[in-house]
């Protein structure tokens, strides 16, 4: 069963949430920058949203299906193994800009909240750990696919591609300039030299 459509309020509601949290952080805003923002009554927000860290839930979801949508769209007509395996820190240069080096929203919620126990962490967790998934499933497929890569430790590379984007992302965001993620293409590269 598919979900019901978000009403226009709601998808208003949400984009604002996206738009602020992602720009300001959880703590820093208040549910009320949320209603001026989306242009709705405080009735309406508590309708859709009856507590902030639903609302927080609400734009880790929305986050989490625009970020698959644009990964998909960028691998979808790749027609070789190697291309998929160089496709996903290419992506990940791209999403660097456009989020004008404020950082992975996902990570960047997982420094804010402490309790491992919170919701907003298991969605955190839950897109990250998709993507750590997508990593190993095109090692994999370059593994399988030639005897010019039958040599790779697919965990062992899989974890140095994460390891390589979770740090550019970083190290992007702290310098404000692109040479950690192009230092990390390279190093991506250079995990299939035998």
């Amino acid at each position: 069963m598919s979900p019901r459509p978000k009403s226009d309020a709601q998808e208003r509601i949400v984009s604002a949430a996206c738009d602020l949290f992602y720009k300001q952080g959880y703590h820093s805003t208040s549910v009320d920058q949320v209603i001026a923002a989306a242009g709705v009554s405080k009735p309406t927000v508590y309708s859709y949203f009856p507590r902030k860290e639903d609302l927080c839930l609400g734009y880790l979801e929305e986050r989490t299906r625009r970020e698959f949508k644009m990964m998909d769209s960028s691998m979808r007509n790749l027609k070789t193994p190697r291309e998929r395996y160089s496709a996903i820190i290419r992506h990940v240069k791209k999403r660097i800009k456009s989020w004008e080096y404020r950082g992975c929203g996902f990570m960047n919620m997982l420094a804010e909240i402490p309790d491992p126990n919170s919701p907003i962490v298991a969605i955190s967790k839950r897109y990250i750990d998709a993507n750590r998934e997508l990593i190993v499933s095109v090692v994999q497929e370059l593994k399988d696919s030639s005897t010019e890569h039958a040599h790779l430790d697919v965990k062992a590379v899989a974890d140095a591609y994460y390891l390589l984007i979770a740090g550019a992302i970083s190290t992007c965001q702290e310098c404000r300039e692109d040479w950690p993620i192009d230092r990390a293409i390279e190093s991506v590269e250079m995990l299939l030299k035998k």
